[in-house]
C-alpha cells in the first residue's frame, strides 16, 4: 500500500514537471515564433505585399506577447486591401480580449471608422465608448468630430427630433475644434458648423476664428475675429493681423488691447503679442521703449518691464532696474530670475557679503528655476573667495549633483579639479543611437516592435513620448527634427537621468562627428561637433535670416575669405567642404585670441572685433566675470549653450 502511495506520489509529480516545462517550453517558443514571423511579415508589409503579410503576420502564435500586433497589422492589411470587414473583425478580437494595452484605444478607434464608413450602426456607440474610457486621448478628440457626423447623416424623424440632431451635432463639431484647433478634421468641423446655419455667440466665432488662424487660413480667421468683441479677442486680432504683413494694424490692436483688455487675456497670449509688437519695430530697442513709455499696469507690464531691464548695458543701472522690477513684482514670473540678476551686479562688483545675503534668499525662495545653477555656483565663488573653501567645494558639487548637464556644471567641475584651463574631454567614443527605453509598458511590447523595426506602430502607440516621437524620427532620417523633440523632451524632465541613460544619445547624437575629427586640425572636435548641433541642429540645409549657411552656419563672405586662403572647394553647402572651413575659420579666431576656446566660441557669434573690444572695455579677473559681462545676450548665450553642449557630449561620450 505504501508502495503505491509512493508510486502515486511520483506520477503527480512528474505529470506537474512535465506540466510546467511543457508551459515554458510552449512560451519560450511561442515567442521565438513570434519574433521569426512577425519579422518577416513586416519585410512584407513596408513592400506593400499586403496580401503575403497578411498570411505571415497570421503564423504569429496566440502565445506570443506579438499577437494583437499581429492582430492590428492584419487589420492593416486588410484595410489596404480594401476588405473593410475583414478589418474590423481583426480589430474586433483585439478590442474585446480584454487588453489594457496601448493598442487598445487605436484598434477600437479604427475599427469605429471603418464601421462608419460602411454605414454600421455599432460605430456610433464604440465612438462614444472611446470618449468615456480614454477621454485625453487624441481618439477621444477624432471621436467627437465622427459622431457629429453620425448625428447629420442619420436624422431622426420628426422635427424637433431632426433640430435636436443638429443641435448635437454642431455640440460635436464644436468641442473637436476647441480641443484640436489644428488638428486633421478642423477645417471641415467648420464647414459642418457653417452648413447647419446654427447661431454662433461670441465664444463660438472666436472658437472658429483660432481654428482658421491655427491652420494657416489667417483672412478667414479675421472674417470671424469681426463677429467677436475685441475686449475677449484683441490678442487675437493683433496676432492675425501681425501673420497678414500688417504691421500697422497689429501695434494697434496691441496697444490697445494692452492699455484696455489685458488683464482679461492669458500670460501666453500677452506674451507673444508684445514679441510681435517688438518685432514690427526696426530695432528692437524702440520697440521696448515704446511700451514702457506705455506705463501699463496689467497683464504683461511684468514682461515689458523685464524686457527693458534685459536691455539696459551699464550695470549700476541695470541693478537698479531690476531691484525696481523684483519689488513691484516679488512672486510674479521674472521675480527669480531679476533677483539673480541683482545677486550677480553685487559680485561684479565685489560686493560679496551683499551677494551672499541675495544668494541665501534666492536659493531658499526659488530653489529650482532656471537662475538656480547659476547662482548656486556664485555662491560657491563667494565661499571661495571668502576663503570658506570647504563651503566652497559643497556648493560646486551641488550643481554637479542638482543641474549636472548645464554651463554651470562645467564651470563647476573645472573649479573642482583645476585642471590649468584645459578642457577636460579631448574626443568622443561614438555610441550608436538606439531605442531611449530599455523597458516599457504592455510587457516591453514597445521595445520589441522597436527593435522588430515597426516604427509606424510604435510611433502611433506612443504619440505622447517625445523621446520616442525623436527616436522615430531619427530612425527615419529626419535628423533636425529628432535632436530638437529630445532636446525639449529633456529640458521638461525636472530631476536630469545619469548620463549613461539612452535617451542622452537622442538629445546629443553625434552626427557628422566622423568628419569632424578628420578636418579638426588643432581644434577639438568636441568643441566643433557642439557647434554644428547649436548652429544647425545638423541640418545641412539651414539657412539663417541673416545668410549664414551649412551646418556650421558660415556667411558666405567668411567663406570665401577661407576658400582663397586654403584652396578649398567652392561649394558651400556641401557637407564635409562646411565642416572643413567651419573648422578653419574657428581656428584662426582661436590663434588670434591667445589660443583660448572661451574666446574663440565668442567670436564666432559676435565677431572678433567685439571681442577684442570687450577686452579693453570690460573689467574682469577670470572666464566667469568675462562670461557674465559679454554685452550681446545672445552672444553671452551661445558661449553657454556651446560650452553646455560640449559638456554634455563629453560625459554622455
Amino acid at each position: 500500500m505504501r508502495r503505491r502511495r509512493k508510486y502515486d506520489l511520483y506520477i503527480v509529480v512528474f505529470l506537474a514537471l512535465f506540466t510546467i516545462g511543457y508551459f515554458i517550453y510552449n512560451h519560450t517558443s511561442s515567442e521565438s515564433r513570434g519574433i521569426e514571423n512577425y519579422s518577416e511579415a513586416l519585410k512584407s508589409y513596408k513592400n506593400n505585399e499586403y496580401e503575403l503579410a497578411y498570411q505571415k503576420f497570421a503564423k504569429v502564435p496566440s502565445g506570443s506577447s506579438l499577437k494583437k500586433p499581429a492582430l492590428f497589422r492584419q487589420a492593416r492589411c486588410a484595410t489596404n486591401l480594401e476588405n473593410k470587414e475583414l478589418a474590423i473583425k481583426k480589430y474586433n478580437r483585439i478590442v474585446h480580449s480584454g487588453s489594457k494595452s496601448s493598442i487598445a484605444p487605436i484598434s477600437e478607434y479604427n475599427m469605429a471608422v471603418l464601421m462608419y464608413d460602411i454605414k454600421d450602426k455599432r460605430a456610433k456607440k464604440h465612438f462614444k465608448k472611446i470618449i468615456k474610457k480614454f477621454p485625453t486621448s487624441d481618439y477621444a478628440i477624432a471621436s467627437e468630430y465622427y459622431l457629429g457626423l453620425i448625428e447629420l447623416e442619420n436624422p431622426p424623424k420628426g422635427e424637433k427630433k431632426i433640430a435636436k440632431s443638429k443641435e448635437k451635432a454642431a455640440i460635436y463639431f464644436k468641442n473637436y475644434i476647441e480641443k484640436a484647433p489644428d488638428g486633421r478634421f478642423a477645417l471641415q468641423s467648420i464647414e459642418k458648423i457653417k452648413a447647419l446655419d446654427t447661431k454662433l455667440n461670441n465664444y463660438n466665432n472666436l472658437l472658429i476664428a483660432k481654428a482658421y488662424y491655427a491652420n494657416g487660413e489667417f483672412e478667414n480667421a479675421k472674417a470671424y475675429l469681426n463677429k467677436t468683441t475685441l475686449a475677449e479677442s484683441w490678442s487675437d486680432f493683433a496676432k492675425n493681423e501681425y501673420k497678414l504683413g500688417n504691421k500697422d494694424k497689429g501695434n494697434y490692436y496691441a496697444e490697445l488691447g494692452l492699455k484696455k483688455h489685458a488683464f482679461n487675456t492669458d500670460q501666453d497670449d500677452v506674451s507673444e503679442v508684445i514679441d510681435n509688437y517688438i518685432a514690427a519695430f526696426p530695432a528692437r530697442k524702440d520697440g521696448i521703449t515704446r511700451l514702457v513709455n506705455m506705463g501699463l499696469s496689467s497683464t504683461g507690464a511684468d514682461y515689458v518691464a523685464y524686457l527693458n531691464c534685459s536691455e539696459v548695458v551699464a550695470e549700476n543701472v541695470k541693478e537698479a532696474c531690476f531691484r525696481t522690477l523684483y519689488e513691484k513684482y516679488p512672486n510674479g514670473q521674472f521675480s527669480a530670475d531679476s533677483l539673480y540678476n541683482i545677486f550677480i551686479t553685487k559680485y561684479l562688483q565685489k560686493k560679496y557679503y551683499d551677494a551672499q545675503r541675495l544668494g541665501f534668499l534666492h536659493l531658499k525662495k526659488f530653489p529650482n528655476t532656471k537662475s538656480s545653477p547659476a547662482v548656486t555656483y556664485f555662491m560657491g565663488k563667494i565661499a571661495y573667495k571668502l576663503k570658506h573653501y570647504e563651503s566652497a567645494n559643497n556648493y560646486y558639487k551641488k550643481v554637479l549633483a542638482n543641474y549636472p548637464d548645464t554651463y554651470y556644471a562645467y564651470r563647476a567641475n573645472y573649479n573642482l579639479f583645476k585642471e590649468d584651463g584645459a578642457l577636460p574631454f579631448g574626443e568622443l567614443t561614438e555610441k550608436p543611437v538606439v531605442f531611449p527605453y530599455k523597458k516599457s509598458l504592455d510587457n516591453n511590447l514597445v521595445v520589441k516592435l522597436a527593435y522588430l523595426g515597426d516604427y509606424d506602430l510604435v510611433e502611433e502607440l506612443c504619440k505622447k513620448d517625445k523621446f520616442i516621437q525623436s527616436w522615430v524620427a531619427y530612425e527615419k532620417g529626419n535628423y533636425t527634427i529628432s535632436v530638437i523633440l529630445a532636446r525639449n523632451a529633456m529640458e521638461e524632465l525636472k530631476n536630469k537621468p545619469p548620463f549613461d541613460d539612452l535617451r542622452w544619445r537622442l538629445a546629443y547624437p553625434t552626427h557628422y562627428y566622423e568628419i569632424v575629427d578628420q578636418v579638426k586640425g588643432n581644434n577639438n572636435p568636441i568643441i566643433l561637433e557642439s557647434i554644428i548641433k547649436e548652429e544647425s541642429h545638423f541640418n545641412p540645409s539651414a539657412k539663417s535670416a541673416v545668410g549664414a549657411v551649412g551646418l556650421m552656419q558660415l556667411m558666405p563672405a567668411t567663406y570665401n575669405e577661407v576658400v582663397k586662403k586654403h584652396n578649398l572647394p567652392s561649394d558651400l553647402k556641401a557637407e564635409t567642404t562646411n565642416i572643413k572651413a567651419g573648422s578653419l575659420y574657428y581656428e584662426g579666431l582661436k590663434k588670434v585670441l591667445g589660443n583660448k576656446d572661451l574666446y574663440a566660441i565668442t567670436a564666432y557669434n559676435g565677431g572678433i572685433g567685439s571681442v577684442t573690444n570687450w577686452f579693453s572695455k570690460l573689467i574682469y579677473s577670470d572666464t566667469d566675470e568675462f562670461v557674465e559681462q559679454i554685452p550681446y545676450p545672445e552672444t553671452k548665450n551661445y558661449v553657454k549653450k556651446v560650452l553646455r553642449t560640449y559638456w554634455v557630449y563629453g560625459n554622455v561620450y
